[in-house]
């Protein structure tokens, strides 16, 4: 029954590909695939040819898009999720080193001129932390199905950069 149905699957396969090629039912599904990155569809090369004469990009991406709120929270959600990965793995290569963290530590707050810029590095260093913490909560939100309508998630993403600096000021300056 299951050869059956695959038989069934690779005719619908190969009726809806642009070349029929009566073969084995391996080489109906594959036939219709091209192994160049331009599709086998009528019309498709012309398309292409007009996109190049009027020298547009292939991909627009982030070049014709004016930068809004929700997708650069997106990319920083990404990004400091990244960068707290980064500060996690340094720390703890750090323990491996000759004298431990706490040298380095120690060590720092020699060299730093400040009680000042000492807060500022640790809050900068928690603030990916802090945001990403944050924002997964806001996240959390969305799961639930809460906050969707425009105003809401610009309120939120507002509310979440505001908290994440707020959160690493005060948490560096209590650590």
């Amino acid at each position: 029954m299951k050869v059956a149905r695959l038989g069934t699957l690779t005719t619908r396969c190969s009726l809806l590909s642009t070349r029929h090629v009566p073969a084995t039912p391996v080489t109906m599904v594959t036939s219709h695939l091209s192994t160049n990155s331009e599709y086998k569809v009528k019309g498709t090369s012309e398309f292409f040819e007009k996109q190049k004469d009027l020298n547009r990009p292939m991909s627009p991406h982030l070049t014709i898009y004016k930068p809004q709120l929700t997708s650069m929270l997106s990319i920083s959600h990404r990004g400091s999720g990244i960068l707290w990965a980064g500060l996690i793995y340094g720390g703890t290569l750090l323990t491996v080193l000759p004298g431990g963290f706490s040298h380095y530590i120690h060590l720092a707050e020699q060299i730093a001129p400040g009680a000042g810029v000492i807060v500022a590095i640790k809050s900068l260093l928690l603030l990916p932390l802090t945001y990403h913490s944050v924002n997964g909560f806001r996240h959390l939100a969305w799961d639930l199905g809460k906050g969707f309508k425009i105003a809401e998630v610009y309120k939120s993403g507002w509310s979440t950069v505001a908290v994440s600096v707020v959160l690493s000021l005060i948490l560096a300056a209590v650590l």
